[in-house]
């Protein structure tokens, strides 16, 4: 088997990369540390990824920015019965009916966040279904609620595993805002 010959612009190429790689073989084996100056460096080429951790210096300190809004969060781990076992304080409820409880978190829900979830309990290790919350108002926001219609409550439904029956189930709540 014959082994072809190299074209001319193989030769070129292989004859460019030896010089490239030969120079700055050179330059890292010959130049002295820190011969490299600012007067040989362009405005703005280096980045901060270029300088080892402390070889700049910190700038000023800046002014201290405005404190942010308190965490206003309130919630509760309700169980099957109704009864509050956990909670941020302040907060109470009511077991209507099956699956039906209603929550008094002391002011206003309007226009808050409403977050309910189902909870596991040692009172409650069936699988639950859907679960709805919202304010106990007439507005598109909420609906009437057995207990009054107050902006301060939250009604919550919790329902079977197939989601059609209301059932008893553990859940949390929470308001946010």
């Amino acid at each position: 088997m014959r082994i072809p010959r190299p074209s001319p612009t193989f030769i070129v190429a292989c004859l460019a990369l030896l010089v490239a790689l030969g120079g700055t073989g050179y330059a890292a084996l010959k130049l002295p540390a820190n011969s490299v100056t600012s007067v040989q460096v362009k405005d703005h080429s280096l980045l901060g990824k270029d300088f080892k951790a402390g070889q700049l210096p910190a700038g000023p300190q800046g002014p201290v920015g405005p404190a942010g809004p308190a965490a206003a969060g309130r919630w509760a781990l309700v169980l099957p019965s109704g009864a509050i076992v956990a909670q941020s304080g302040g907060i109470t409820a009511r077991k209507p009916g099956d699956g039906y409880y209603v929550l008094d978190f002391g002011s206003s829900v309007v226009g808050k966040l409403i977050f309910a979830s189902p909870a596991r309990s040692s009172e409650d290790r069936n699988a639950p279904g859907g679960i709805q919350a919202g304010p106990c108002v007439t507005t598109q926001e909420g609906d009437s609620c057995a207990t009054g219609n107050d902006p301060r409550f939250v009604a919550v439904f919790t329902y079977d595993a197939g989601s059609s029956l209301r059932a008893d189930h553990a859940f949390y709540v929470a308001v946010s805002g």
